[in-house]
C-alpha cells in the first residue's frame, strides 16, 4: 500500500535523514512504460560506451578497414566471351543435350535394369571449347562474326559393345539447336580417363582382399587391421595410387596408419590390382609385397609363408599409434609457446579509396590491362586475350599440367613407376579458396563451374580472386637533385588448388611497367616412402639416403620434382613473329666486329683493349625444344614486321626463375610420354588441334605409346614471322627435409614476359609518381602516404654522372 507522507521512523533534524518522497497511486500501464523506458535507455548507452570503446581501441590500432570492397558479378556478357569458364546453366544445357542425343543415358537407381555406374554411358569431364583463334580474333579486332562457345565434352561409352571413349564438341551453348561433332575416338577402353568412382572402387576391392590378412597385419602393425565396414582405432587404411604403367589399366595400393597426414605413415605392404574389366568382380590383386617380399601372387600365398616361418617380419612397437598422433596434425604444438608478439594482428594492405580494377564476368581491367580468366576442366586455370594498353602481347597462358616422378626402392613414393600427373585428377575441378588465407579480405572472389562425374551435374565453388597488391618496394626510384619514384603495386590473379595432399596455388600478376610473372607454388603434407633402420641398401648413415632424408619414425621423405608445364601463345602486336636467342659472348673485339660485318678492330679509332662482351643474335628458323644453357642467353620473341620508334623490332622477353636441366636419360619412360620434361622452353607454329602439352589423361596406362604430346608438335616446321606457341616448363626440384614435416612451406617457381622494345621509353611515365627536391619541397605526391619529410643533406662526395 501506498500513501502520502514520510515514514513514521524519520527524525526531524537528523541531517543523515533521507530527502522527503512522496509516493503516489500508479497504474499497471504507466509502470510497465517506466521499465521499458528504462531498458530502452540503458541498451541506449550500452551502445553508445560499446562504440567509444570500440573506436578508441580501433583508433589506437590504427587500422582503419573500408567498407568499399568490390562485389563479385558473377553475370555474363551479352554475348558472353568465348572464353569465361562454362557456366551452371550451360553446363546442364550439355548434360541435357547428351541424353537427348543418345550420347550418354539417364539412369534410376530404383529401376529394374539399373546399370552400375562402372557401365553406364556418362560424362566424365567437361569444359569450355574455344573456337578458332582466327574466328576470335576476328571477333575481337576486325568486327568479325561472333564465334559462339562451345563445350569439349569427355564421355565414357561403357554401355556399348564394345566399349569405347569419345570426345565430343558441343554448341553453341543454350541455343534451341545445339549440334555435335566427335573430336576423337579412343577404342582402346583401357585408356579411358581416370575416374574417381573407379578409384573408390580399386580401394574396396584392395581393401576386402587384403583383410585376409588381418592376422599378419595384427601382429606386425601394433594391432591394426584393414576392415572395409567398420572405421576403428585399430583400423590400416588402403589408398590408391596413381602409377603409371604400361600393362594394361591396373593401380598400384599401398598400407597405410589413417589421420589427416596419412601419405605420411606408410607401412611395408603393397599390391598391385588390375582392373580392366568393367566386373569389378574380375579385378585382381597381385604383385603383393611385405616388407621386400614377394611379389606374391596371391594374399594366400603371402598368408602361407606367414604361418610356415618363411616371411621376415617387420613389427611396430606396442602404442605406436598412440605415440604419433600428436605429432600428425596441423595445430600449434601445445608444449611450446608462442612467438613474442605473435598474437598481435599482422600487417596487411587496404584500398583507401576502393579497388582500382574493374571486373566484368571474367573480364578484368586495370592500369592499362585487360585479360580474361577460365578454367578447363581438365588442365586448370588459362588466362586468355591480353592486352597492354590496346595492344595485344599474349593470346593465352594457361596451365596444362603438373606432372611428378618419385624416386625410392621402398613401399610408397617411388616405388614403383611413380609418375604421377595432377592433371589426371581434374586440376580445374578442385579450385578452393580459404576464406581470410589465400587472398586479402578485399579481394574480388569469382566462382567457378565444377563438375560430379557421379552425379551427372555442375556446382560453384569460390575458385579465383582478384585484387591490387603492394609490392612494398619501388617499381624505380632516383636519388639525386630530385628523390622520385613509384611504388610496385601490381594486379594479381590468384588460383589455389588443393589435390590430395598436396595444394598449389597459381599466380598471374600484372605490374606497371609491362611485365607479366605467372608463378607456381607447392604446399601441402609429404607423400614419404616407407624407412627402416635396418635397411641394407643405405650406407652406414641410415638416416640420410641416396633417395632423401628421413622425416618421421618410419618415414622418408623421396626426393621428387613438381613440373607445372603452361602453353603460352605470344602474339606481339600480330601473329607474325619470330623466335631470337640473344647470346652473351665473350672475346676479342674482333669477333665481336665480325660477328655482325667484315670489318676487323684494327680499323676502329680508339681501340685498345683485346678483349669485350658482345652480343650475337641467333633466329629459330625450325620448331625446337630449349634447355636453359650454361652460357647466358635471351629468349626472346619479336616482330620484325613492327618497330619502335628507335627502330628496333618491338618484342618481349622470356625468364626463367630455374637454373638447370632434366637430368633423366631419354629412355626413360617419364620422358618418352612427357617430352616437356626434357625441355625448359619449346616453340613451335600455332595450330588449333595443338591444344594441350599431352594427353596423358589417356597416356597414364601406356607410357611407350602416348595419343600426342609435345613431341608430335615439333616437327621442323618453318617459324619465322610465324604464330608461334611456346611451352614453358618449370621445375621445383624437392629434396624434403625435417623442416617438410608435418607441413611443406610454399615453395614458388615461375617464369617472366618482359617487354622488350616493345614502347619507346619506360611504360610508366602516364602514372603518377613521387619527387622531392632537396630543399623538403614536395612536387608531386600523388597518394598522400608519405607523412614525414625532411630536408636532405647535401651529398657532397656523392658521384654524379649526369
Amino acid at each position: 500500500m501506498k500513501r502520502n507522507g514520510v515514514s513514521k521512523d524519520h527524525k526531524e533534524g537528523n541531517s543523515d535523514s533521507l530527502p522527503e518522497v512522496t509516493f503516489q497511486d500508479e497504474t499497471c500501464f504507466s509502470r510497465t512504460w517506466r521499465y521499458i523506458l528504462v531498458i530502452f535507455l540503458s541498451l541506449f548507452i550500452g551502445l553508445g560506451a560499446g562504440y567509444f570503446v570500440g573506436r578508441a581501441i580501433h583508433t589506437e590500432r590504427d587500422d582503419t578497414v573500408f567498407d568499399n570492397h568490390p562485389k563479385p558479378f558473377h553475370g555474363r556478357r551479352d554475348p558472353p566471351s568465348v572464353f569465361s569458364p562454362l557456366s551452371v546453366d550451360e553446363m546442364k544445357s550439355v548434360v541435357k543435350y547428351c541424353v537427348e542425343a543418345n550420347i550418354t543415358k539417364v539412369y534410376n537407381s530404383k529401376s529394374k535394369s539399373f546399370i552400375p555406374f562402372l557401365k553406364r554411358n556418362k560424362i566424365i569431364s567437361l569444359s569450355v571449347m574455344l573456337p578458332s583463334k582466327e574466328a576470335v580474333l576476328s571477333y575481337l579486332d576486325e568486327n568479325g562474326p561472333y564465334p559462339g562457345r562451345y563445350a569439349r565434352v569427355y564421355v565414357d561409352k561403357a554401355q556399348e559393345i564394345p566399349p569405347y571413349f569419345e570426345e565430343y564438341q558441343i554448341g553453341p551453348l543454350q541455343q534451341p539447336k545445339m549440334i555435335h561433332k566427335v573430336l576423337r575416338t579412343v577404342t582402346n577402353h583401357d585408356r579411358r580417363p581416370r575416374s574417381s568412382e573407379e578409384a573408390l572402387i580399386v580401394q574396396n576391392v584392395a581393401t576386402m582382399e587384403l583383410a585376409k590378412l588381418n592376422e599378419l597385419f595384427t601382429k606386425c602393425f601394433d594391432g591394426g587391421t584393414v576392415n572395409a565396414a567398420h572405421h576403428n582405432d585399430k583400423r590400416l587404411r588402403v589408398f590408391v595410387s596413381s602409377v603409371s604403367s604400361q600393362r594394361g589399366r591396373s593401380s598400384v595400393v599401398f598400407l597405410g596408419i589413417p589421420g589427416r597426414l596419412s601419405t605420411s605413415d606408410i607401412l611395408p605392404v603393397s599390391a598391385t590390382v588390375s582392373h580392366a574389366s568393367l566386373d569389378w568382380e574380375n579385378w585382381k590383386v597381385h604383385d603383393i609385397f611385405f616388407f621386400r617380399q614377394g611379389p606374391f601372387v596371391s594374399t594366400d600365398e603371402l598368408l602361407d609363408a606367414y604361418k610356415n616361418g618363411s616371411l621376415t617380419l617387420f613389427t611396430l612397437p606396442k602404442g605406436y599409434r598412440d605415440q604419433i598422433k600428436t605429432s600428425r596434425d596441423y595445430k600449434k604444438y601445445s608444449n611450446q609457446p608462442l612467438r613474442e608478439n605473435a598474437s598481435k594482428r599482422p600487417t596487411k594492405t587496404v584500398e583507401p579509396q576502393g579497388p582500382r580494377y574493374k571486373v566484368t564476368d571474367y573480364l578484368v581491367e586495370w592500369m592499362g590491362w585487360s585479360l580474361e580468366l577460365s578454367m578447363n576442366n581438365y588442365h586448370g586455370p588459362a588466362v586468355f586475350n591480353i592486352r597492354y594498353k590496346g595492344e595485344l602481347i599474349v593470346f593465352e597462358n594457361s596451365l596444362n599440367d603438373l606432372t611428378l616422378l618419385y624416386s625410392s626402392l621402398n613401399p610408397g613414393a617411388g616405388s614403383t613407376l611413380t609418375i604421377l600427373s595432377d592433371m589426371i585428377f581434374r586440376l580445374g575441378n578442385f579450385p578452393n579458396i580459404i576464406q581470410g588465407l589465400d587472398c586479402p579480405e578485399y579481394a574480388t572472389i569469382l566462382n567457378v563451374t565444377t563438375f560430379s562425374e557421379g552425379r551427372q551435374t555442375p556446382s560453384l565453388r569460390e575458385g579465383i580472386c582478384v585484387f591490387e597488391a603492394d609490392g612494398q618496394r619501388p617499381l624505380w626510384r632516383h636519388n639525386g637533385y630530385v628523390n622520385s619514384g613509384m611504388n610496385d603495386n601490381y594486379l594479381n590473379i590468384r588460383i589455389p588448388l588443393g589435390l590430395g595432399n598436396y595444394d598449389y596455388m597459381i599466380d598471374f600478376q600484372f605490374h606497371l611497367d609491362g611485365k607479366m610473372w605467372t608463378y607456381a607454388t607447392a604446399y601441402g603434407s609429404l607423400y614419404t616412402a616407407f624407412w627402416f633402420k635396418d635397411d641394407d641398401t643405405v650406407g652406414s648413415k641410415k638416416s640420410r639416403t641416396q633417395f632423401g632424408n628421413r622425416v618421421a619414425e618410419h618415414s622418408l621423405g623421396s626426393i621428387h620434382d613438381h613440373l607445372f608445364a603452361f602453353k603460352v601463345d605470344i602474339d606481339v602486336v600480330g601473329r607474325n613473329n619470330t623466335f631470337e636467342k640473344i647470346h652473351w659472348r665473350g672475346g676479342t673485339i674482333s669477333e665481336g666486329i665480325r660477328s655482325q660485318t667484315d670489318r676487323r678492330s684494327s680499323d676502329i679509332p680508339g681501340v685498345t683493349s683485346k678483349y669485350t662482351r658482345y652480343l650475337e643474335y641467333e633466329r629459330l628458323s625450325k620448331e625446337k625444344g630449349l634447355v636453359i644453357d650454361s652460357k647466358p642467353v635471351i629468349w626472346s620473341i619479336i616482330n620484325e614486321n613492327k618497330q619502335n620508334k628507335w627502330e628496333n623490332f618491338r618484342g618481349v622477353k622470356i625468364e626463367h626463375t630455374q637454373e638447370y636441366q632434366e637430368v633423366l636419360p631419354p629412355d626413360h619412360p617419364a620422358i618418352v610420354a612427357l617430352p616437356h620434361m626434357k625441355y625448359n622452353l619449346a616453340v613451335s607454329k600455332h595450330h588449333d588441334d595443338e591444344q594441350f602439352i599431352d594427353s596423358f589423361q589417356y597416356d597414364k596406362q601406356r607410357l611407350h605409346d602416348p595419343l600426342h604430346n609435345l613431341e608430335s608438335f615439333l616437327n621442323d616446321e618453318d617459324i619465322i614471322n610465324s604464330d608461334l606457341v611456346t611451352w614453358i616448363s618449370v621445375h621445383f626440384l624437392h629434396l624434403p627435409s625435417a623442416e617438410d614435416f608435418p607441413m611443406t612451406t610454399g615453395a614458388t617457381r615461375g617464369f617472366l614476359i618482359q617487354p622488350m622494345n616493345f614502347f619507346g621509353e619506360t611504360a610508366t611515365f602516364d602514372m603518377p609518381q613521387y619527387d622531392i627536391y632537396r630543399n623538403g619541397t614536395i612536387v608531386n605526391d600523388p597518394y598522400s602516404i608519405h607523412k614525414h619529410h625532411y630536408v636532405l643533406p647535401d651529398d657532397i662526395d656523392r658521384p654524379d654522372y649526369a
